[in-house]
């Protein structure tokens, strides 16, 4: 009986842990005249996997769809008496809190009306300051290799306004050196040693990372507070397409000239060799004639070998 409670609690608390890279929607429901629609049906579906969650309006019309995993989103808002609002390729950012409201028409249910393109939404549903930063953008900007791998916090030092220093002792908006904290799909990624900032001996490979946000200002109570800033990591997961990627990065002293202070000295180019490579694959999970997972079940996996640099 005791284990059982044992394991129970580490669940729940592994879900409580895990929240911090998670999204929310809110927003108000109203009719043509502006009075509060109640019991309203809001539905938010994740277009990657069709996952969908719902929930009804109070009765002052408020919606609140919390715990969503960053991604583009369909929302369908309907209610007796009104036409079905559908709001299509809504983009949900790491750690983002999105107001969206709506005002119904009258007509009936099986009336749709579709919103398909709306200017950017601002974000109004707390008071941080922050800086997103899209899986393209992850994808495509270039990360220095070092220790072995490609360190996830490398371009916050090197590409972002408001940083000084680098992954190892880095100061974010003016605060103390490790004075900013690492979370990796919710759960703080720290040393015994320090406070925060540097999580070059403990990191996930770069190919598993989808997005982030560095949270600065007034960060929200959920994240404990003491903080100046909040580095804020979301994974991959797998969806509904089965996708992957192989990549190489290779430094080879053929490939390098030879620094002026060496030539000036006659010493000649030292040699240098370095290799990082691995794969991602993700998708439904498929057993042929057993399981298909498509709308349900999901894996992720990747693979980046730690290579240090090899001088010979």
């Amino acid at each position: 009986m005791k284990s059982g409670i044992i394991v129970l609690l580490a669940v729940a608390m592994g879900l409580l842990c895990g929240q911090g890279e998670r999204g929310t929607f809110n927003g108000t429901i109203v009719d043509p005249t502006g009075a509060a629609v109640s019991a309203a049906n809001v539905q938010a579906v994740n277009t990657a996997t069709n996952v969908e969650t719902a929930v009804l309006t109070t009765d002052a019309g408020v919606f609140r769809i919390p715990y969503l995993q960053p991604g583009t989103y369909r929302l369908t808002v309907s209610a007796p008496g009104f036409k079905t609002e559908v709001r299509e390729n809504v983009i949900l950012a790491v750690a983002q809190t999105l107001t969206i409201d709506f005002k119904l028409e009258v007509g009936q249910v099986s009336e749709r009306v579709i919103v398909s393109s709306e200017p950017p939404l601002l974000e109004t549903g707390s008071a941080e300051i922050g800086q997103y930063v899209t899986k393209r953008e992850f994808d495509t900007w270039p990360i220095t290799v070092g220790d072995g791998r490609r360190q996830i916090q490398q371009f916050i030092f090197t590409s972002l306004p408001g940083t000084v220093g680098g992954t190892f002792q880095g100061s974010i908006n003016g605060g103390q050196s490790y004075s900013h904290e690492i979370l990796i799909d919710g759960i703080a990624l720290g040393r015994f040693d320090l406070q925060g900032g540097s999580n070059n001996e403990f990191s996930p490979s770069a190919e598993a990372i989808s997005e982030f946000k560095l949270q600065t200002g007034l960060v929200g109570a959920q994240y404990g507070g003491g903080q100046t800033a909040i580095a804020n990591f979301a994974t991959k997961s797998g969806t509904n397409e089965l996708h992957g990627s192989a990549y190489y990065y290779v430094q080879n002293d053929a490939f390098r000239a030879n620094g002026w202070n060496n030539n000036a000295a006659g010493i000649r180019r030292q040699p240098y060799k370095q290799h990082n490579y691995g794969y991602s694959v993700g998708g439904p999970v498929y057993l042929p004639k057993i399981y298909h997972g498509r709308n349900k079940t999901f894996f992720f996996h990747d693979l980046e070998p730690i290579l240090s640099k090899t001088l010979t």
